[in-house]
């Protein structure tokens, strides 16, 4: 047992200094959602800026369901949904995920109408907000 500890202990130090030397910064910033717009292309989110304004976004299908994916959708019913989070590594856009009412009849759930302009905005390859 006298043998152990010591090991132990050397097994977390060097844990602990490898890790350090892994770690990204990573950054997260949470926006309530005000309303989230479904289409076949993807999703539009409306939400509240720091200005109290609506921002808008767009987050295509494809970033969602694939790992290292871009996007993650978590339904459920928690009184704070719904809301997103984006995550930043090294001061760059690495990945969102959107907590949301399962319930597709919510009021914070409706349809995107489909117009060419519409469509368009969800050919992005990367995620530009406004806070």
């Amino acid at each position: 047992m006298k043998r152990a500890i010591p090991v132990l202990l050397l097994l977390l130090a060097l844990g602990a200094a490898f890790g350090q030397e892994q770690d990204a910064k990573v950054y997260v910033k949470t926006v309530p959602i005000l309303k989230i717009l479904s289409s076949s292309e993807g999703y539009k989110v409306l939400y509240v800026k720091s200005n109290m304004q609506v921002g808008e976004i767009y987050l295509p299908l494809s970033w969602f369901g694939k790992a290292g994916g871009q996007a993650e959708i978590v339904f459920g019913k928690d009184p704070s949904y719904p809301y997103f989070s984006v995550f930043y590594k090294d001061g760059k856009f690495d990945f969102i995920r959107l907590y949301v009412i399962d319930d597709v009849k919510d009021l914070s759930w409706g349809i995107l109408k489909r117009t060419e302009e519409e469509l368009n905005r969800f050919k992005v390859d990367t995620l530009q907000i406004e806070y």
